[in-house]
C-alpha cells in the first residue's frame, strides 16, 4: 500500500470532521421548530463545509442505494428530511464538543478563519457562475465551499503533523509540497478523493484537485474548475491586482462587473456572520492579509456552553421520550413526564389537569409517587365559561404564567399558586394533532420568573410527546370500549337467539313432565323425581336467559341498602346450597359501622355468589374464602368515599396469562364444563353499580378481589 493510500485509509477510518458550533446552534433551533421549511434548513447547512459533506455523504451512500446522485444540499435535505439532518447534526455536535480542545490548542490553524475563507469562496463561486452562465451555480457554490475541506480532514487526522506543516509553510505556494513531505498527501488530493468517494460531480473534484495549479495551466480546464480557482484567488484578497488579473485571464471577467460581484459577496459574508454571531474584520489595504475572523471570547464561550447544554439536554431528553413512548398506561406516562421535568430542570412541583370524557371538567392528575397526589384530586375546573387562565391556556394551547405579583381575577388561579407553594407557575399546554389534551401546572423555582428560551424549547418537546402519548392512550381506551361494546352486543344477540331456540323444547319437556306428574299422582317417589327433573329444567332455562346479561344494565334499579345484611344472607345461602358438599369454609368479617348506601341488593348478591363459587372451584373445594367489608375514605378530603368488599381465598393463585383475560366471557381455565362467565358477570355487575374491581394474585398465595362501591344516598 502506497503512502497516499495509507493516508486515505486512516482518514476514512476516522470518519469525523469538526463542525462550527455557531452553525449547529442555529441548525438545531431550526430543526426543533416544526414550522421551519426544509429550504431554511438547507440554507444553514450550505453555510458549513463539514455539514455539507456529511449530508451529501449520507444521501449518496450505499445505505440509500439511490440511482440519482445528489450534488445539491437543498435536494439532499428534502430527501433525507429534517429528522435525519437533525440526527446527523447532533452527532457532529457531540463530536465537536468532546474534541474542542484540539482546535483551541492549535497555534497555526484557526477553524473560524478556515470557515470564513470557505464560505467566501462559495459565495464568490456562485455569483461568478451566475454571471458567467457556463456552470451550475449550485455546483459552483458547493465546490467553493469544499475546496479546502482537505485541510480540515488533515488537521483532524494529523493535528501535530499539520501544525508543523503550517509552521514551516506560512506561504500558500509552498503548502502542498510541505503537506506531502510531512504527511504523504496534500489537502487538494484529499478533497478530490473525498468528492470521488461520494460519487459527486467529477468536475467538482477536479476543481478541488487543481485549485493550487498554475493559472496558465488552468486556462485549458472546463468552466467550473476555472470559476472555483478564480473565486479562491479572490477570497484570499479581492483587492489585489494579481488576483483580478487571474480572474480576467481565466474568465475574461473584470472591471465594474467583477467589483460588483466581490462587493455583493462581502455583503453576504457580513450578513451571514451577523446572523451567526460572528464578527468579521475585513483585511486592511496595508498588510494585504486575508480577512480575519474574530470571535468575541465571551460570545464564543456562551455559544459553546449553550451547545454543550443542548447536547446534554437532548441526550437526557431522548431517554425520557423513549420511556414515555413505551409507557403501558396513563400512570407510567405521567410519571415519565414528571421525572423528565425533575431531572432536566429541577422542577419538582408539577400537576397535570386533564379533561374528562365529555370535556366538561379539567381534573388534577399526578403519578402515584407525586407528593401532591392528595391535593391534585381536589383541583377541578369547568372548561366552559371559565375565566381561569389555566382553562384559557388549555383552550388556546399556548404558554402562560400565573404570578403572585399580578392581579389574578379568578380565585382558582390564585389558589394554584398557594397549592404549589410557588410565586410563579408556568401553564404548559399538552396537545396532539391540534387537539387539546391537557395543561401542566409547573411550579418554577424562586429564582426563576419565566422559562428561558432553551428550557421552553425542551419543555415544549416533552409536553408534545406527553400530549401525544396521553391522546393515543385515550383513543386506544375508547377504541377498546367500542370493540368490547360491539363484542358484547354480538354475544347478546347470539345468546337471545340461543335462549329462544332452547327454551322452546325445554317448555315442551316441562309440559310433558307436568302431565306425567298428574298421571302418577299416587306414586310419590316417581312424582318427587319428576319434580327434581322439572326444577333442573327451570334452572337450565334461567342459566340460558342469564347469557343476555352482557347486553343491558342488569341492576339499573337501586334501593337504600345495608351491604352487611345482604352479604350475610347470601353467605348463609351459599353455604347451605352449592358449597354444602365441599370442604370450602366461608368466613364473613363485617364492619359494623358501614353506612347505608343506595345500590342494587341483587347486584351485590350476584357478585358475591359468583366470587364464592369461583374461589371454591379454584381450590378444588378445599380451602378458605374470607369476605370482609370496610369503609375507605380519601385522606384530607370531605368526600364520602366508598365501601370495599374484599373476597380472598388461599388457593393456588392465578398465572399471568389468566389474569390478562380474567373478565373476558367464554374464556375459562377450569376445563370442560365451565363457561367462563362467572367473573365476566361479576365485572359487568360492578360496572352497573358504578363501582370498581381490582384483582391481585400470587402463585400458591391465593387470590384477592376488591370491589369498591361508591357511598351515595341521593
Amino acid at each position: 500500500m502506497s503512502t497516499r493510500e495509507t493516508v486515505f485509509h486512516r482518514i476514512k477510518e476516522s470518519g469525523h470532521v469538526p463542525v462550527l458550533p455557531e452553525i449547529l446552534v442555529r441548525l438545531l433551533e431550526a430543526c426543533d421548530n416544526q414550522a421551519t421549511p426544509l429550504t431554511q434548513v438547507a440554507s444553514l447547512i450550505d453555510k458549513d463545509p463539514s455539514l455539507s459533506y456529511k449530508v451529501l455523504q449520507l444521501v449518496n451512500s450505499a445505505y440509500f442505494g439511490l440511482k440519482t446522485t445528489y450534488s445539491g444540499v437543498d435536494q439532499a435535505v428534502v430527501y433525507l428530511g429534517a429528522n435525519s439532518v437533525k440526527n446527523m447534526a447532533v452527532t457532529a455536535a457531540v463530536h465537536q464538543v468532546f474534541n474542542s480542545d484540539l482546535f483551541t490548542s492549535l497555534t497555526y490553524f484557526n477553524i473560524h478563519s478556515f470557515w470564513h475563507h470557505s464560505l467566501k469562496c462559495a459565495c464568490l463561486s456562485r455569483r461568478i457562475a451566475e454571471h458567467h452562465g457556463q456552470a451550475k451555480p449550485d455546483d459552483a457554490y458547493l465546490g467553493g465551499l469544499l475546496h479546502d475541506l482537505g485541510k480540515l480532514v488533515l488537521v483532524s487526522a494529523y493535528p501535530d503533523q499539520y501544525e508543523a506543516v503550517l509552521a514551516e509553510a506560512p506561504q500558500q505556494d509552498d503548502l502542498l509540497e510541505t503537506e506531502h513531505s510531512h504527511i504523504g498527501s496534500n489537502h487538494a488530493e484529499i478533497g478530490a478523493w473525498l468528492v470521488a468517494d461520494w460519487n459527486l460531480n467529477s468536475l467538482i473534484g477536479d476543481a478541488i484537485s487543481y485549485h493550487h495549479e498554475a493559472p496558465e495551466r488552468v486556462t485549458g480546464a472546463f468552466p467550473l474548475v476555472k470559476i472555483i480557482y478564480a473565486a479562491n484567488q479572490l477570497s484570499k484578497d479581492g483587492s489585489r491586482e494579481s488576483a483580478r488579473g487571474i480572474v480576467d485571464l481565466l474568465l475574461g471577467l473584470g472591471g465594474e462587473d467583477l467589483g460588483q460581484i466581490v462587493e455583493a459577496a462581502d455583503e453576504e459574508i457580513l450578513q451571514i456572520s451577523s446572523e451567526l454571531g460572528i464578527v468579521v474584520e475585513p483585511p486592511s489595504p496595508e498588510d494585504g492579509l486575508e480577512g480575519r475572523t474574530i470571535i468575541v471570547a465571551e460570545e464564543g464561550a456562551t455559544l459553546h456552553a449553550n451547545l454543550a447544554s443542548r447536547i446534554k439536554g437532548i441526550s437526557l431528553l431522548s431517554g425520557f421520550l423513549e420511556n414515555m413512548t413505551q409507557a403501558e398506561n396513563r400512570e407510567t406516562m405521567i410519571r415519565a413526564f414528571e421525572q423528565s421535568l425533575q431531572v432536566l430542570f429541577g422542577f419538582d412541583r408539577t400537576i397535570l389537569l386533564l379533561p374528562d370524557r365529555d370535556e366538561v371538567l379539567l381534573s388534577g392528575s399526578v403519578s402515584s409517587v407525586n407528593k401532591l397526589r392528595g391535593l391534585s384530586q381536589e383541583l377541578i375546573l369547568p372548561i366552559q365559561k371559565s375565566s381561569s387562565r389555566i382553562v384559557k391556556a388549555y383552550q388556546s394551547r399556548s404558554l402562560d404564567y400565573l404570578r403572585e405579583a399580578e392581579e389574578l381575577e379568578n380565585l382558582a388561579d390564585r389558589q394554584v399558586l398557594s397549592a404549589l407553594n410557588r410565586r410563579v407557575v408556568a401553564l404548559v399546554p399538552l396537545a396532539a394533532e391540534k387537539q387539546e389534551v391537557g395543561v401542566a401546572l409547573v411550579g418554577l423555582p424562586e429564582t426563576m420568573t419565566e422559562l428561558s428560551k432553551n428550557n421552553y424549547r425542551l419543555l415544549r418537546t416533552i409536553a408534545q410527546q406527553a400530549g401525544m402519548s396521553l391522546y393515543l392512550d385515550e383513543m386506544k381506551a375508547r377504541k377498546a370500549e367500542e370493540i368490547e361494546t360491539e363484542r358484547q352486543a354480538a354475544i347478546s344477540m347470539t345468546a337471545r337467539k340461543f335462549a329462544h331456540e332452547v327454551n322452546n323444547p325445554l317448555g315442551i319437556i316441562h309440559n310433558y313432565l307436568t302431565t306425567l306428574k298428574m298421571k302418577v299422582a299416587d306414586e310419590e317417589s316417581i312424582k318427587k323425581e319428576l319434580g327434581i327433573i322439572s326444577d333442573e329444567i327451570n334452572r337450565i332455562s334461567a342459566m340460558i336467559n342469564q347469557l343476555d346479561t352482557f347486553a343491558q344494565r342488569s341492576f339499573a334499579t337501586s334501593d337504600l341498602t345495608n351491604v352487611n345484611n345482604v352479604i350475610s344472607d347470601i353467605v348463609q345461602l351459599v353455604k347451605s346450597s352449592f358449597l354444602s358438599d365441599t370442604a370450602t369454609e366461608v368466613i364473613f368479617n363485617s364492619d359494623p359501622d358501614l353506612p347505608l348506601i343506595r345500590t342494587s341488593p341483587d347486584g351485590i348478591k350476584q357478585i358475591i355468589i359468583n366470587l364464592l363459587k369461583n374461589g371454591s372451584e379454584a381450590m378444588d373445594g378445599e380451602g378458605t374464602v374470607v369476605v370482609t367489608t370496610s369503609r375507605k375514605q380519601p385522606p384530607d378530603s370531605d368526600a364520602e368515599g366508598e365501601i370495599v368488599i374484599r373476597v380472598e381465598d388461599n388457593g393456588p393463585g392465578l398465572p399471568a396469562t389468566v389474569k390478562e383475560n380474567l373478565y373476558t366471557p367464554f374464556i375459562s381455565t377450569k376445563g370442560i364444563g365451565h363457561s367462563g362467565l362467572g367473573l365476566s358477570i361479576v365485572s359487568k355487575a360492578v360496572n352497573d353499580l358504578g363501582g370498581t374491581i381490582e384483582c391481585s394474585s400470587e402463585p400458591d398465595r391465593g387470590t384477592v378481589f376488591e370491589i369498591g362501591l361508591p357511598i351515595r344516598n341521593e
